[in-house]
């Protein structure tokens, strides 16, 4: 059956449309039996979107200076960089959509089915902006995948294709055994073309030798005197881990992955550094012979840690479980994307709130903080559980109150009813013991929200902000104890995909800070099965 073309009309890079985007690359490449190119293709067009996005903007914010301040681009450009770099840091690109929305300038991205697509093409967009849209992150990847981008103005702005070349049956090349000579060879090659240092410490950690790709990478000269200036650099933290320590602790002798920083003389600012990932091994007569890679080059504070990557993935160890699931996951997609930040998101979600009932009373009555922690905990992981199973990521613990995110309405509501289901087997047990009951109150909207960055430098979130937000956390308040608390958005979404699956309780109204008018919500649960 042949497949339809995928045609999307959009104004800014929303998360949704990716997604849907992405679904449709992923087949058209499973159509064409290249599945193993859809990450980096990914990357790929992803950067086009994005640079498309950016000049369409700014496009339509020059429109907006010339026409609305009266500002000659041409003649001051410094003014209306300023603006513009003011317009996002306070708006994001919120407006720019909007304004482009209003006067029709959207993109339009194609992505038409391999058999309705003969010349290759796998993805075309138009863009409402004249001129060149170059220059391209990910032009070399592009070539490096095998794949053409044709970049051309067209009257209404700028067209974009990125085609797979077609290309002649070559028969898959049979991966050879390297030997031990060719496996040197190599290595050498490698620290050649990236400039890697080599030092030779004797067992004593005086330096032997030093390469010259060192010195350079330290601004030193190549001179004996910028060898001994270089030994007065090497920190004795370094010597009693690695010389003296490290690698004299291993029977095989070998170190790597150590990090070090070194003061970078020859910048003439005293406060930079170079900050190396060190590597090598004991020969039998006790010298040291090091690999040194550059990391990065640092200015004024040290922004990454000396000392072991294994100690690090300790103290990663134990810091990854108090960063929120969200956060990591989506962290990994920016890496993927060649991202070094989160970027804000607007999107639908379903915003879930869960607090413990009467858990403040509980604290007050035992004494005992241990059993008060293993309580709540205990608690708490059913909730996760519940969020995890159902597709949906806690935003965040407040608490004896949760947060959580979910993509679907549906998928929130069961998650709901299983943390349900879940305290009242705690619950039954509780009360044959003799213990208080601990049931909790969940309230669930539906809506878009914006999810980015909140906070400092010092201290962010990435979290959900917006009335959505608030609006389920007063909800939660107002749910009796031991149920699930729905908004009209939320059971219309219910009704609509799942009809007669839930049971709703009669409709009424809360009262909601910042409203007007009452909010209509209502109770819910499963309905009975057949025969029940």
């Amino acid at each position: 059956m042949n497949q339809a073309l995928q045609q999307y009309h959009l104004t800014d890079l929303e998360y949704p449309t990716w997604l849907a985007i992405q679904t449709a690359l992923e087949r058209g490449l499973r159509d064409r039996q290249s599945e193993k190119l859809a990450p980096p293709l990914l990357v790929v067009v992803h950067d086009l979107l994005e640079r498309a996005f950016t000049a369409t903007h700014r496009f339509a914010f020059r429109r907006v200076v010339e026409t609305d301040f009266g500002v000659a681009v041409e003649d001051d450009t410094d003014r209306f960089e300023k603006l513009l770099e003011t317009e996002l840091a306070e708006h994001g690109t919120r407006n720019l959509a909007r304004f482009c929305q209003e006067v029709g300038w959207q993109v339009c991205v194609d992505v038409p089915p391999a058999s309705s697509s003969p010349q290759g093409v796998l993805v075309e967009l138009m863009v409402p902006v004249p001129g060149d849209l170059r220059p391209f992150r990910t032009e070399k990847l592009v070539e490096a995948l095998g794949l053409e981008l044709r970049v051309e103005a067209i009257p209404s702005g700028s067209r974009l294709a990125l085609i797979m070349r077609s290309q002649q049956s070559v028969p898959p090349a049979t991966p050879a055994l390297l030997d031990a000579s060719a496996c040197r060879s190599g290595v050498g090659d490698i620290a050649e073309r990236l400039n890697y240092g080599l030092v030779c410490f004797a067992p004593t950690g005086e330096i032997l030798a030093a390469s010259s790709a060192l010195l350079g990478q330290l601004g030193l000269a190549q001179s004996p005197e910028a060898l001994r200036a270089l030994a007065e650099f090497i920190p004795l933290a370094f010597l009693h881990d690695v010389v003296w320590g490290l690698a004299l602790w291993k029977c095989s002798g070998n170190f790597e992955n150590y990090r070090i920083r070194l003061r970078q003389t020859g910048s003439g600012d005293p406060a930079t550094a170079v900050l190396f990932n060190v590597s090598g091994f004991r020969k039998d007569n006790g010298e040291i012979v090091s690999l040194w890679q550059v990391v990065s080059l640092d200015q004024g504070a040290a922004a990454m840690v000396e000392g072991s990557i294994i100690g690090e993935t300790r103290v990663h160890n134990i810091t990854r479980n108090y960063v929120p699931q969200l956060v990591e996951q989506k962290a990994r997609e920016a890496v993927r994307l060649g991202k070094s930040g989160l970027s804000n998101e607007r999107r639908k979600v379903a915003v879930l709130f869960c607090d413990v009932v009467g858990f403040t009373s509980y604290v007050e009555r035992n004494q005992d903080m241990e059993s008060i922690i293993d309580t709540l905990n205990s608690v708490l992981r059913r909730i996760s559980a519940s969020v995890r199973s159902n597709r949906g990521a806690i935003d965040k613990f407040m608490g004896d109150c949760v947060m959580a995110l979910f993509d679907s309405p549906v998928d929130a509501v069961l998650a709901a009813i299983n943390m349900q289901s879940h305290a009242d087997d705690i619950n039954s047990l509780r009360m044959r013991a003799g213990q208080q009951l601990l049931q909790l109150r969940i309230g669930v909207h539906w809506g878009e929200v914006v999810i980015g960055n909140v906070g400092t430098a010092e201290r962010l979130d990435w979290t959900a902000i917006g009335d959505v937000v608030n609006t389920a956390s007063r909800m939660e308040k107002e749910c009796r104890p031991g149920a699930t608390l729905i908004s009209t958005d939320v059971r219309e979404a219910l009704e609509s995909a799942h009809p007669g699956r839930f049971c709703f309780e009669d409709m009424f109204g809360i009262q909601v800070k910042g409203k007007q008018h009452t909010l209509p919500v209502c109770h819910v649960s499963l309905a009975a099965s057949p025969g029940m």
